[in-house]
């Protein structure tokens, strides 16, 4: 679709969904880990009770969130960058220097809060009710180079969240070159071809190459034509249903965990696709509140780990670990309701005496080594409250 056709639409609105979608991936994830991360003890349930709870339970798939935030920051990044034709030195030190101060700052704030909490919860409580994999990080060594390679977003035991950050960071230093590649007509089909059978190597999520389609067809949203499909609502509807059941629906049959990659990759492309190409603009989504959990995304994504742990630490100092343990239903419910209360809390302080000043600075710096002049628009201070649609653009990036 053509700049001026996106802008002859309401672009606010667009960006407003977007930031709201990624509010409700990052309470997806935080519910999931609520979920999934104790070992609750196993409750007797009927057939139809089992069905009830594999639905629930499924409905919070917190992988399948996680590759919905790499799609949604790649088609914002490549928006951000739209009305860039020629990828000169200073644009790309600017976009490298915006990247920094988007993404660091509340990544050193959370690694010092995940260091505190893991040194607390590890003397205060027994591990063993955790996961293999939290329980080992909370055993994670607390030493000068560990903590020096977390705050470059290289170690990720600290707050196990952060494995994403790692594969954002390393993207964002590729970017340049995927908008280059998603836009040359003939270098495209070869270049998803090759992300395409990346996907498809087995490797650790840890390592993060494997995503690239992800970010890549990402970027891809804003350069496509529109299409006849788009104007039907059962196909966004259908997408949803596949990025949060596909594991459900094929627990069965040994699929290869880069496979469900692939499905929930592509099964996000469609949803935010959807949105950019039909115009349709849902209410719930560019509701004041959900556009301002979106802005808190990437707080509550980084925090709500280390708030949850505390909160059980918490919990089960006062009711027992034993009685939290043999109630996994009302013990959900209430960390869930608990931890997102705390986190949103939390999450609004760092947005606004963390993340936006410092982002502000470094879209400051940025346009300083621009030799092209700015919109006036980018001159425009943002406004937490309500942002504009350039501003938003701005914002979701990360």
């Amino acid at each position: 679709m053509s700049d001026h056709l996106f802008e002859a639409r309401s672009e606010k609105a667009y960006l407003q969904q977007l930031t709201s979608l990624r509010g409700v991936a990052c309470l997806v994830v935080l519910a999931g880990h609520v979920i999934q991360v104790i070992r609750y003890d196993p409750v007797p349930r009927t057939p139809g009770g089992r069905l009830i709870h594999d639905l629930v339970t499924y409905a919070f798939n917190a992988q399948a969130a996680v590759l919905l935030f790499f799609v949604l920051s790649g088609c914002v990044l490549s928006l951000s960058l739209r009305r860039v034709r020629r990828f000169d030195r200073d644009t790309v030190l600017g976009f490298y220097l915006k990247r920094v101060f988007r993404i660091f700052p509340l990544l050193w704030v959370s690694v010092a809060f995940s260091i505190a909490v893991t040194v607390y919860v590890r003397d205060s409580m027994n591990v063993g009710v955790f996961v293999d994999w939290l329980a080992r990080n909370l055993g994670a060594p607390v030493s000068p180079s560990h903590v020096a390679l977390a705050l470059l977003g290289a170690y990720t035991r600290y707050n196990g969240p952060m494995w994403s950050l790692r594969v954002e960071l390393i993207f964002s230093v590729v970017f340049p070159l995927i908008l280059v590649l998603m836009r040359h007509a003939r270098l495209r089909p070869w270049a998803l071809a090759g992300f395409f059978v990346l996907a498809l190597v087995p490797m650790p999520s840890e390592i993060g190459l494997n995503f690239g389609l992800s970010f890549a067809i990402g970027a891809l949203i804003p350069l496509l034509p529109s299409v006849a499909w788009a104007a039907s609502p059962a196909v966004p509807a259908a997408a949803t249903v596949i990025l949060l059941y596909d594991r459900l629906a094929l627990g069965g049959h040994a699929v290869p965990e880069q496979v469900y990659n692939i499905i929930e990759s592509l099964a996000a492309f469609v949803i935010v696709r959807d949105l950019y190409a039909s115009g349709r603009s849902f209410a719930v989504l560019t509701h004041r509140r959900m556009v301002w959990v979106g802005e808190l995304s990437y707080s509550v994504y980084l925090l709500h780990l280390p708030i949850l742990l505390a909160l059980f630490d918490f919990l089960q100092h006062r009711m027992g670990t034993r009685l939290l343990l043999a109630a996994p239903d009302l013990t959900q419910a209430m960390l869930a309701v608990l931890t997102i209360a705390v986190t949103l809390a939390v999450s609004s302080v760092t947005y606004r005496w963390v993340e936006l000043p410092l982002h502000n600075l470094g879209r400051s710096l940025a346009r300083r080594l621009s030799s092209d002049p700015r919109p006036a628009w980018e001159n425009a201070r943002l406004n937490p409250a309500l942002p504009t649609a350039p501003e938003l653009a701005r914002e979701l990036e990360g």
